[in-house]
């Protein structure tokens, strides 16, 4: 992640803290490839361990302050999450849009926070490679939005690779339990189902929007 950090300078102000001593090549390659601007600190064991969020760490912290950069870029394929709450769910799909190349993710009020440790992990540096935008009206972005407006269902909806998505788009995939909201998906343009063996209810959010998100990379 703190590789992810250096690569794609989305952080500012970045100071690095190492357990004294160093036994990973990995990271003596990262403190040579470090820009000199890039604080870095060796740390004793006794001392690091208070650093650290988990019990066994790979001996490398860091902290940095967040620059809100826009990709610039003309939106293809955007995501927005309604209220999905397990950090480590939104972190996998965070990866998952990376993976995908997804243009924007918007968050609406009530998601899980997308820096925190566990969706950190989760991601594994995607929120340094994602345009990310946090506590947003989903309504109001759905309104806005110049293109088509895809809501997942958990079931009854249409099938995706049968609709034609040539235009903009924005997918929207609602919380673990409840799914997108009535009043959100009133707004859609279509409504899409992923088709599931017999007896079998549903799936988890993340593996949903990987699979959602395929299907929509073979439209690139």
């Amino acid at each position: 992640m703190i590789e992810e950090c250096l690569v794609h300078g989305w952080v500012t102000d970045l100071q690095i803290f190492i357990e004294d001593p160093v036994v990973s090549e990995e990271i003596n390659s990262l403190i040579q490839r470090a820009p000199d601007v890039t604080k870095i600190t060796l740390v004793e064991s006794h001392v690091f361990k208070k650093l650290t969020t988990t019990k066994t760490s790979q001996g490398i912290v860091a902290v940095a302050r967040l620059k809100k950069i826009s990709n610039g870029r003309r939106i293809k394929f955007a995501l927005a999450l309604q209220g999905i709450q397990d950090p480590g769910n939104l972190g996998s799909i965070l990866r998952t849009a990376a993976a995908f190349d997804v243009d924007a993710v918007y968050l609406s009020q009530g998601t899980a926070d997308a820096y925190s440790p566990k969706c950190l992990r989760g991601g594994m540096g995607a929120q340094f490679r994602v345009t990310i935008h946090e506590n947003v009206d989903l309504s109001s972005i759905v309104d806005k939005f110049e293109g088509t407006v895809v809501g997942a269902s958990i079931a009854g909806g249409e099938d995706l690779n049968a609709l034609d998505l040539t235009d903009s788009t924005l997918m929207l995939v609602g919380s673990e339990g409840a799914g997108l909201t009535d009043d959100i998906l009133s707004k859609v343009d279509h409504c899409v189902s992923i088709t599931l063996a017999k007896d079998v209810e549903s799936l988890n959010v993340a593996s949903a929007t990987a699979i959602l998100c395929y299907q929509m990379s073979l439209r690139a």
